[in-house]
């Protein structure tokens, strides 16, 4: 027979076992939200970029180069820090860089805001979540275009580069019989983006032979693949 102050012990021990186990997972939350956008002054990213411009039917001008971001200072502005960040560009890996345009971003614990051609642009909100949407023109007068999250903790390849737990940000994702459009942006935790890729096509209409063939007349291609950075492993 087990005696009353026994069996409260056995209790006991289960009780703080399984308190034990659910702290541990409570704690295993996995990458903060806010590590998908590090902000430093001196980090920088260089990206590959591959652009397809469509000037007449299923014929593509192709042309590729490079970008680099790079935080060159910050400051206070009414209590929020702001970081300066100079976009320059290259022909070839061995070309010096050009000084292409300058920007700022700041980021708080509900949205990361990046200020591009003098119009403010959400390029994150939090917490990153699927079920997380929102407007990327909230702070400007441009249409409402809205995105979200997909594919969170997602193993993602960029060339021979393996990202762990990334998530995608994705846009206007549409492809009808007369047009196809894509908004995608991958980023990974403590390093940043890592991948982009913009899409705006407009399919062939001028014959009926050609019409919902899916055959591209016009429009643009971009994709952007993280290739160097202080971030990298």
């Amino acid at each position: 027979m087990v005696r009353k102050n026994s069996l409260s012990a056995v209790l006991l021990l289960v009780l703080l076992g399984l308190y034990t186990g659910c702290g541990e997972m409570g704690n295993d939350l996995g990458p903060d939200d806010s590590a998908y956008f590090p902000l430093q002054v001196g980090d920088y990213r260089v990206y590959q970029v591959t652009q397809e411009n469509y000037v007449a039917v299923n014929s593509a001008v192709r042309k590729t180069y490079q970008v680099q971001e790079k935080i060159s200072s910050s400051s206070n502005q009414n209590g929020q820090v702001v970081y300066l960040i100079e976009e320059s560009v290259r022909q070839t890996g061995q070309s010096p860089w050009k000084l292409n345009r300058i920007y700022t971003v700041y980021k708080n614990p509900a949205e990361v805001v990046s200020q591009e051609n003098n119009l403010p642009v959400v390029k994150l909100a939090f917490p990153i979540r699927t079920t997380t949407a929102w407007n990327q023109n909230s702070y400007n007068a441009n249409p409402d275009t809205l995105l979200q999250y997909q594919d969170t903790g997602r193993l993602f390849a960029v060339g021979t580069r393996r990202f762990e737990n990334t998530v995608s940000v994705v846009g206007s994702n549409d492809s009808t019989l007369v047009s196809q459009k894509k908004y995608l942006r991958v980023y990974a935790p403590n390093i940043g983006l890592v991948y982009r890729e913009d899409r705006s096509l407009a399919f062939c209409q001028s014959s009926p032979a050609c019409i919902g063939q899916g055959i591209t007349e016009s429009g643009t291609k971009l994709t952007w693949e993280l290739v160097a950075g202080n971030r990298l492993p």
